[in-house]
């Protein structure tokens, strides 16, 4: 567990990365981020509102960023994709993929034999 005085400037790196170690699992609550990284709720929510973030933007972000580079390895499928993502169905990762380009999941999913250029990537 981090100390408080090592997450006083905590970069938002620190804490995708505790974010994506809990996706798989469940949505990750503030709370536990919080236990995680040794500091109080309010005091990771005050440092993300100093970087002009919120904790579920942040975490939403984290989401997005993982889905492209997951959906873009050689037969990815959605899935499992949205499984990893913490989604409790593909159909509830299709929208929230959708929400956030505007194009489905199997847009940026690529077979093992293609070449061709990831939308958006």
């Amino acid at each position: 567990m981090r100390s408080i005085s090592m997450a006083a400037d905590l970069p938002t790196t620190a804490i995708r990365e505790l974010i994506v170690e809990q996706l798989p699992m469940r949505y990750p609550k503030v709370e536990q981020i919080a236990r995680r990284l040794g500091v109080p709720v309010r005091t990771l929510q005050r440092r993300l509102e100093r970087a002009g973030l919120t904790y579920s933007g942040l975490v939403e972000e984290t989401r997005f960023s993982l889905a492209r580079r997951l959906l873009a390895q050689p037969d990815a499928h959605v899935a499992e994709v949205a499984k990893l993502l913490g989604y409790r169905d593909p159909s509830s990762f299709s929208r929230a993929f959708r929400r956030w380009t505007g194009d489905p999941p199997r847009a940026y999913c690529r077979p093992a034999t293609s070449s061709k250029p990831i939308p958006g990537g």
